[in-house]
């Protein structure tokens, strides 16, 4: 029931009464025999369950908007209190609302009830609701609900709700409600409306995912890395708290990582980090790297830890250096002596180094596989003079070293993990690492995008958006691999042409440089972009609009290569 129109209605009956026992033109007059008939109605009208209820002020707000309470971000233009949503078996997907009773509510409860279609349900276990508080800054942290709990009359708090859509979920509308409730009685609801749409993604063909440390036990890697792989990651970053064998041959930690990795669904090479602690900090006692005492050390303990992912069959991509940029020219150096030691004494080894400079990353990437940089800066010393590194222009001449680009640290949420990345993979970028899914093991400190409390994962906003962001490739990689399906086999050639004329207007869109949107102001989509319909904008937000036009771009494509065939 929609509470304002229950009031209206209330407010009819009321005042309906009152002028049947006063008549039609007396508001205030009559006497004491009349005014108390008049009480004796209105007693009885509550005694049916026409008593004013709370008003409560209950609407959607921009999951990819500010979520501060006073400075959230309408979803549209007015207050709704409905909910369109679209997914593919499998996927989850995410919504926010805003709560504020105008009284004071007590034993406050928010569930959800089942999803119904034609014949088919989806239960309302798979609706996870949450509370958006705390965190560091923008990136708020999500709580479950627990226990109810009372809030005064004016407070105000916001909410995230993420709908999972079973793998067998049958395509088709369904419909159900989130339900605020007061004790025993429901006192606001929001109308949802899924569609699950025919047909299935699938893992985007780049490497996705996040720096890691070490959680602490057995059962918490398991936990996490089920977690990651939920999120989208398609590989993972180990950096901290991982055992390196410097004085010893013990690699179990790596070896139970890497059978824990592979369970957990993970097929792509690991992005393997926490080698670059060797030349941070771990080997500072054994001298500078020319010397022969360094070098030597430095050596064995890379072949150790390559031969435990030889023997898992495991591919892997270490990462043996950490922005020395930070060190001015004299890190420069050191970057460029640490990669030629590499590409000379261990050929067999695939090799990275997370870089921040573009006069660092010129001094290794000749002699790496990957180049991992983010956007750069000019160095302690200036000696990049403006130079930055995500651009057309620089993977350009990056093409000339024969490495292969790869992001780190190149923005969280949805537009750097989705769109943009998308964008640049057109310049040959491989994968993104970001920092960080749980700094110190446990996270939730400033740059984590979880929290640990045991088993219990206590995810941010910033993670659940990248999530979004990752989704947006899967959309945008399996377009694409339908359109190359068409045009091998010569078949659904109008629809094809479609796709590609809609993926190039959508590209011609997005800057291909990443100052531009973390430094320049700029933002994407921008306002009035011809792509999107301002009717569809208002329920489904800018970037979901996008989505669904992508989604149907692939029932078509999929009807005309099956009618073909």
């Amino acid at each position: 029931m929609k509470i304002a129109e229950s009031n209206l209605g209330r407010e009819f009956t009321a005042k309906k009464a009152y002028r049947q026992v006063h008549g039609e033109d007396s508001i205030y007059g009559g006497n004491a025999m009349v005014r108390l008939g008049s009480l004796v109605a209105l007693m009885v009208l509550c005694s049916l369950g026409i008593a004013q209820e709370p008003e409560i002020d209950i609407y959607l707000t921009d999951p990819m908007g500010k979520q501060e309470v006073g400075q959230e971000t309408l979803l549209g233009d007015s207050r709704s209190r409905s909910v369109s949503l679209f997914a593919v078996p499998g996927e989850f997907e995410p919504f926010s609302f805003t709560l504020q009773p105008k009284e004071r509510l007590l034993d406050v409860m928010i569930t959800a009830s089942d999803l119904v279609g034609q014949g088919a349900v989806i239960p309302k276990t798979e609706v996870t609701i949450q509370s958006i508080e705390g965190g560091f800054g923008d990136n708020k942290m999500l709580f479950d609900l627990g226990r109810s709990w009372d809030m005064p009359a004016w407070s105000r708090e916001l909410f995230w709700v993420t709908v999972h859509v079973p793998d067998n979920a049958t395509p088709g509308v369904y419909h159900g409600q989130i339900l605020v409730h007061s004790g025993e009685k429901v006192v606001a609801t929001l109308d949802l409306a899924l569609e699950v749409l025919p047909f299935r993604l699938e893992e985007p063909p780049f490497m996705i995912g996040w720096h890691y440390a070490w959680p602490g036990s057995p059962e918490a890697l398991r936990a996490t890395l089920l977690d990651m792989r939920a999120h989208g990651a398609t590989n993972v970053g180990p950096l901290y708290g991982f055992h390196l064998p410097i004085n010893d041959d013990d690699t179990q930690q790596i070896a139970l990582f890497i059978d824990e990795y592979r369970k957990a669904g993970f097929t792509k090479p690991i992005m393997f980090a926490a080698p670059m602690n060797l030349v941070v900090s771990e080997l500072k006692g054994y001298g500078p790297i020319d010397s022969k005492r360094f070098q030597q050390k430095y050596l064995e303990v890379m072949r150790k830890l390559h031969a435990v992912f030889e023997a898992k069959q495991m591919p892997v991509i270490f990462s043996v250096g950490d922005e020395f940029t930070n060190l001015g020219l004299p890190g420069v150096e050191y970057a460029g002596k640490l990669a030629r030691l590499c590409f000379e004494e261990l050929p067999e080894i695939c090799v990275t180094s997370d870089m921040n400079g573009y006069q660092e990353v010129m001094a290794m990437a000749p002699y790496l596989n990957y180049a991992t940089f983010n956007n750069g800066w000019d160095g302690i010393d200036n000696h990049n003079r403006g130079r930055r590194l995500v651009n057309e222009a620089f993977l350009r001449e990056l093409a000339s070293t024969g490495a292969i680009p790869y992001f780190v640290n190149t923005g969280r949420g949805r537009f750097p993990f989705g769109f943009f990345f998308w964008r640049m993979s057109r310049y040959g970028v491989a994968g993104k690492v970001e920092w960080f899914y749980n700094l110190e093991g446990k996270g939730g400190t400033v740059g984590s995008m979880v929290k640990l409390e045991g088993l219990k994962i206590i995810p941010t906003l910033d993670y659940e958006r990248s999530r979004e962001g990752i989704d947006d490739l899967r959309y945008l990689c399996y377009l694409e691999k339908l359109i190359a399906q068409a045009r091998q086999t010569g078949k659904a050639s109008p629809q094809a042409d479609r796709a590609v004329e809609f993926l190039k207007a959508i590209s011609e869109s997005i800057i291909p440089d990443w100052t531009a949107y973390s430094q320049g102001g700029i933002r994407w989509p921008a306002d009035g972009m011809e792509l999107l319909d301002p009717a569809k904008v208002a329920s489904l937000g800018p970037l979901n609009t996008l989505r669904r036009q992508i989604a149907d771009h692939i029932i078509s494509l999929q009807k005309g290569l099956s009618e073909s065939q």
